[in-house]
């Protein structure tokens, strides 16, 4: 057979691991694979016997339609196999917006789904690392092992989609013999994320082989990692299907190499290699056919220096789960950083969160990047207050913490304007927008906090309601003196002309204009168009 891969055209971090997994079983049985992203263009679509199409978040349900609608256009309903998170949270969604083509839903734990019966648990396969080396599109998270070692979680939290997707908690494959078999067809990788869902629902005996197995294929606090250079690579693995874009960005490699080379008969060598690789017509063969010349070289002036890897739990960790001899177990691993899920502000939560980390640092972690969920139950202070308690954390213990807002979105909705019940569009998007300098994330550093969000819930209130171009521009407005102008405006306003105030901006542009003097004049200012002209530093 010859099958198509396909992800949908959207931006995402990690690259698509059932699609990894579904090359790895075509291509045991013989077949031929593909992997595109986005629209691939008709004429190389003629004599395509299959195409599986992956689904990501339900945002991006309109995207993937798209997707599936255009490989209809030129295939046969029956050769189209559609999956992934998307498609098993809202099929019947789906089905009435695309009816004949095959939907797979859940885990793809046995190639029955795909009309093969060989039972095989292609969940359970280890990832074709080699598709994403024929795409353009670069994943940021690309180049790193990823793996689960459990599946599912038992809390069934009502904002997570996990009971769905996941419905039963178990251990999965092998992660040792994982490890080694990637490294044997397509090397080395540095780092590890593991993308389960509640690793602390381990007992401890399991959870104590997990650990020994990862220490056994490299992953210890002692630096074990020596980077292979693109050119191993190809020479190492002939036998893959090496892309163009390989090729080129092996070139580019070995050109930039040269000016490691310092003995005159290496550089002959090599440059008699180069102007050779030049002219000929087959790089992949010329590249592979002369690494008996070439390869004692790269390997005489690459970097050796052995580096440090390390293990990301990237959903991560539950604070109530974590005890002292779990948490001193796991600790024996190169951690970088620990994530604790930071969801809920009420007593009972923030103790199990603050227990969390203090068990976490008597272990010896020093880095957290750890996850708040808003614009769920909570109130817009709930989030200050929490950001406020990481703030305090890091100073008391001396640590790190990066907080990692994440805004709630419903898994029936299709796109992201949901507004929380305590939230309205105009709190949402100044959120964004301070977020949006900060990249994202929250340092700590009570300067930082403070000058972003405020000295108390009091100021983030008042920043959540300023313009958007003065959050994101702050000391820009400042110093032209309009940012006190509408301070002084927004001073006069009682609680209820506030409330009024963020009712008319959560339905901007469509504003209508009170009667209310004050309001009137502070108005003036979100309907004003900016000049940028003289920015020199866009800070919030």
């Amino acid at each position: 057979m010859k099958v198509l891969l396909v992800e949908p055209n959207y931006k995402n971090k990690y690259p698509p691991i059932g699609l990894m997994k579904i090359s790895t079983y075509h291509k045991m049985r013989g077949d031929q694979v593909i992997f595109y992203k986005g629209l691939m263009p008709q004429k190389y679509l003629s004599d395509i016997d299959r195409v599986y199409i992956t689904s990501l978040f339900t945002f991006y349900f309109n995207k993937t339609v798209e997707t599936v609608k255009y490989y209809k256009k030129f295939l046969e309903p029956f050769k189209i196999y559609v999956g992934g998170i998307m498609i098993t949270i809202m099929p019947k969604k789906f089905h009435n917006e695309v009816s004949d083509v095959q939907l797979l839903t859940g885990l793809l734990t046995d190639s029955s789904y795909l009309g093969f019966n060989d039972n095989i648990n292609i969940d359970e396969l280890p990832l074709d690392y080699s598709i994403l080396d024929e795409c353009e599109y670069e994943y940021p998270a690309g180049d790193n092992y990823f793996s689960y070692t459990t599946r599912g979680c038992p809390n069934k939290c009502s904002f997570c989609a996990v009971p769905i997707l996941e419905p039963n908690f178990k251990i999965t494959n092998n992660i040792h013999n994982q490890i080694l078999e990637i490294n044997q067809k397509y090397g080395e990788r540095r780092n590890l994320l593991l993308l389960d869902n509640n690793i602390f629902n381990l007992g401890t005996t399991e959870l104590r082989k997990l650990v020994d197995d990862l220490k056994s294929v490299g992953f210890t606090k002692t630096p074990t990692y020596i980077q292979e250079t693109l050119y191993e690579r190809i020479v190492k693995f002939p036998k893959n299907n090496i892309s163009h874009r390989i090729i080129s960005k092996t070139e580019s490699f070995l050109i930039n190499f040269k000016s490691r080379i310092k003995n005159d008969q290496d550089k002959v060598i090599f440059n008699e290699f180069l102007n050779g690789m030049n002219k000929c017509n087959n790089k992949k063969i010329f590249l592979c056919g002369h690494k008996k010349q070439i390869l004692p070289i790269i390997k005489k002036y690459k970097y050796k220096k052995k580096l440090n890897r390390y293990i990301d739990f990237n959903q991560g960790l539950e604070a109530a789960r974590i005890t002292k001899d779990k948490m001193s177990i796991l600790s024996e691993l190169p951690l970088r950083p620990v994530r604790i899920a930071f969801d809920h502000y009420n007593d009972i939560f923030v103790n199990k969160y603050k227990s969390a980390i203090e068990i976490s640092v008597n272990c010896g972690i020093k880095e957290f990047s750890n996850y708040m969920l808003y614009n769920y139950n909570d109130k817009p202070e709930d989030l200050w207050n929490r950001l406020k308690i990481n703030i305090d954390l890091a100073k008391e213990y001396n640590i790190s913490i990066f907080s990692f807002p994440m805004k709630y979105m419903p898994i029936t909705e299709t796109n992201r304007k949901y507004v929380g019940t305590y939230w309205n569009r105009h709190y949402l998007r100044s959120l964004q927008a301070i977020l949006l300098v900060t990249k994202g994330i929250v340092a700590d550093g009570e300067s930082f906090f403070y000058r972003a969000f405020g000295q108390n819930c009091s100021e983030f209130s008042k920043i959540l309601s300023m313009p958007k171009d003065f959050i994101i521009y702050r000391s820009y407005f400042e110093k032209i003196g309009l940012t006190s102008q509408w301070e002084d405006i927004y001073k006069k306003l009682n609680c209820e002309e506030k409330t009024h105030l963020i009712q008319i901006l959560s339905n901007y542009p469509n504003i209508i204009e009170p009667e209310n003097d004050n309001l009137v004049k502070i108005l003036e200012f979100y309907n004003r168009s900016y000049s940028y002209e003289n920015i020199k530093n866009k800070d919030a």
